[in-house]
């Protein structure tokens, strides 16, 4: 619609951008370290004690604030969103989630998806259901994505104390939680589909993809190795890309 502006676009994309490093930062800041546990993490530059921590906090906050300055000129509804999703991650997640429960990639999804809502607020001012209903996508995909890196990082994740579900529940109950969750989300676009007016494009990249997400997934279930894992891995980055792009491109074609 005429709400859709380049301005909206650049402010919202920039936000978003600088939303994402303040979290990160803030991220590394707070597991420092238990980074230095982890091979994966071993050499990021606050656990090498490259960059002092309070020039981390500092570099972190400044990014915030740019990034609410970004979200403010375009409304405060995306400015209040930006801001819960440097919360949610940085605290919620980090700092609560991810190292007391193995429900932590689920819950802490609502992070990933939250800038569904943010993009949907730049041009409406308001959270309407065609938002939410692509913030459930992006939800439900959370930990179908997520659960395949952390099997081929489980012991990684046991030596930094963190109960991934590979490391509580067992590889096998992982491997079945990928598979229900990628039905979960198959559903998702459908409804996603149902309540909008997306066509033929964004049906047809749901089932390309979905196919080979799936495929990928059934293959981890047999093969049950580290080199199937990040198959999966990547086909479910490029699920979720594909059908991004073809929301984009089948909205502003029709």
């Amino acid at each position: 619609g005429p709400g859709l502006e380049i301005r909206t676009i650049v402010a919202t994309l920039g936000g978003g951008v600088l939303a994402i490093g303040a979290s990160g930062t803030f991220n590394h800041v707070l597991e420092r370290d238990v980074d230095q546990k982890m091979s994966r993490t071993a050499d990021r530059p606050l656990a090498v004690d490259l960059i002092p921590v309070r020039n981390a906090l500092a570099f972190g906050l400044g990014l915030t604030v740019l990034s609410l300055t970004a979200f403010l000129t375009i409304n405060r509804l995306a400015a209040a969103l930006g801001l819960a999703a440097i919360i949610f991650y940085s605290v919620v997640y980090t700092l609560l989630l991810k190292p007391n429960t193995v429900q932590n990639t689920v819950i802490g999804g609502a992070a990933g998806a939250l800038p569904a809502l943010i993009g949907w607020a730049a041009v409406t001012n308001e959270i309407g259901w065609p938002g939410l209903a692509l913030a459930g996508v992006i939800f439900l995909w959370t930990p179908a994505h997520f659960y395949n890196l952390a099997l081929a990082y489980k012991d990684d994740y046991a030596r930094g104390g963190f109960p991934m579900m590979p490391v509580v529940r067992g590889e096998t109950v992982t491997r079945k939680h990928i598979l229900y969750y990628i039905a979960a989300t198959f559903v998702s676009t459908i409804a996603l589909a149902w309540i909008t007016e997306l066509g033929a494009l964004y049906a047809g990249t749901v089932v390309v993809f979905g196919g080979i997400f799936l495929w990928a997934a059934v293959r981890l279930h047999f093969e049950q190795t580290e080199v199937a894992a990040f198959r999966s891995f990547h086909a479910s980055n490029a699920f979720l890309g594909a059908v991004l792009v073809a929301i984009l491109v089948d909205a502003l074609a029709f």
